[in-house]
C-alpha cells in the first residue's frame, strides 16, 4: 500500500482509483482526438489538392498546343513552358503509379477521388465529435469526484 493511501478508508481508496482511471481514460481520449485531428487536416489538404488539379485541367482544356504557361517549381519560383499537348494528363492512381488520361476522364477520376476524401472527412469529423463528447462526459465525472 502506498504511503498516501494508509489513512484512507475503503471508499476513499475506491474513489481515488476511479479518479485515476478516469484521468487515464481522458488522456487516451485527448490523444485519440489529436490523432484524428491530424488525419482530418491531411484529408482537407488532399481535398484542396484535388480541387486545384481539377481547376487546372479545366483551364488547360481551354488552351491550345504552343501556348506558353508559367509553372511553379517550388520556393516561390516558376518557369516558362510551352504546352506540347492538351489532350493528355498524367494522373497518379496510387502506389507510385501514374497513367495518361484525357482531360475529361482525368477530371472525372479526380472528382471520384475527391468524393471519397469528402466521405472520409465526414467520417473523421463525426468520430472527432464523438471523442470530444465522451471526453467532456469524463471531465464532468472528474469534476464530480474532485
Amino acid at each position: 500500500m502506498e504511503e498516501s493511501e494508509k489513512g484512507l478508508s475503503g471508499k476513499e481508496r475506491e474513489q481515488r482509483a476511479e479518479l485515476q482511471t478516469l484521468v487515464l481514460k481522458l488522456r487516451q481520449y485527448q490523444a485519440h482526438a489529436e490523432q484524428v485531428s491530424q488525419e482530418l487536416l491531411l484529408v482537407k489538404q488532399a481535398i484542396n489538392e484535388h480541387d486545384k488539379a481539377i481547376e487546372t485541367i479545366k483551364q488547360l482544356k481551354a488552351m491550345k498546343t504552343g501556348d506558353e504557361l508559367i509553372v511553379p517549381i517550388g520556393a516561390n519560383s516558376s518557369i516558362y513552358v510551352t504546352l506540347s499537348s492538351t489532350d493528355k494528363i498524367i494522373v497518379g492512381i496510387g502506389g507510385g503509379i501514374s497513367t495518361e488520361k484525357s482531360p475529361d476522364s482525368s477530371i472525372e477520376y479526380l472528382g471520384r477521388m475527391k468524393t471519397n476524401l469528402e466521405t472520409t472527412q465526414q467520417e473523421k469529423s463525426s468520430l472527432l465529435q464523438k471523442i470530444e463528447q465522451e471526453a467532456q462526459k469524463l471531465q464532468v465525472r472528474l469534476q464530480g469526484l474532485s
